[in-house]
């Protein structure tokens, strides 16, 4: 009942099952900032199954992470610093952010078993080239996070034109999964992937993606475009980034949701 077609059946695993199936993206720096030390959660180990949801492969991911998008390095690495000293044990990162190497001396403050690390590499257009190239930028987020591994890699975006270079999706895949084989990633997974890219690359795929991190916050309904439901079916997890909207203070004082807190 896990699997899909197009994708291999989903592994059995021994650790418990948790409930949850939506978890919580980027957190923004007004919104981490805004923990005082009084407020601040336990440090929660990253395996801790109560705080976690699991993934399709059995890696358990904490529900909530900590984003540095839009963050100069000297920012991402004074929130990753605070962020982690508050509680926080999963941390949100990409290539194309170009801050990881500030994030990187945050996190080595830190014991490596202690948080979870999610970095992205960007999509790729060429066929002949992704396999190439994306396992360069895979080097690339270790060598700039100073890690041997991270706990999830995703490919951040499809390419403007989506499965017209459907190719070269797959053979980005590729390079996922080898990085992936090598235990240089703990799990592998997408970002901003609508269903026909999940197809796409379900059609070479090996290895099923275990994360689709997609914008998602209450305001958009339960399953836009049915592409949580759709996510679910194949055992893929929607995991939100702007969970509070994105641009716009409505989900947190606009008039509905202030007079529903009346």
């Amino acid at each position: 009942p896990n699997a899909a077609k197009g994708y291999p059946p989903r592994e059995p695993t021994t650790t418990p099952q948790t409930n949850h199936r939506l978890t919580t993206g980027r957190t923004m720096l007004l919104f981490s900032c805004a923990v005082s030390s009084a407020q601040a959660p336990a440090s929660v180990p990253p395996n801790d199954l109560a705080h976690t949801v699991k993934l399709n492969n059995g890696v358990a991911m904490p529900l909530i992470s900590l984003g540095t998008w839009q963050y100069s390095p000297a920012v991402a690495e004074s929130t990753v610093r605070l962020g982690l000293s508050l509680g926080y044990n999963h941390i949100d990162a990409a290539l194309d952010y170009k801050n990881q190497r500030s994030v990187g001396k945050a996190l080595a403050e830190h014991d490596r078993a202690s948080y979870f690390l999610t970095t992205k590499v960007p999509s790729r257009t060429s066929a002949s080239s992704a396999f190439a190239d994306t396992s360069k930028d895979l080097a690339a987020d270790l060598e700039q996070l100073g890690l041997s591994y991270v706990d999830l890699m995703l490919v951040h975006f499809p390419p403007v034109g989506n499965t017209l270079h459907c190719a070269a999706m797959q053979e980005q895949w590729r390079a996922l999964e080898t990085f992936y084989r090598a235990k240089k990633a703990r799990a592998i997974g997408v970002s901003n992937y609508c269903q026909s890219s999940l197809r796409c690359i379900a059609r070479a795929a090996n290895v099923t993606p275990a994360v689709n991190q997609i914008k998602y916050h209450i305001g958009m309904g339960p399953d836009p475009i049915g592409l949580r439901s759709y996510g679910d079916r194949l055992g893929i997890v929607t995991q939100a980034y702007s969970p509070l909207g994105d641009g716009t203070g409505e989900l947190i004082s606009g008039a509905l949701v202030t007079g529903i807190g009346a």
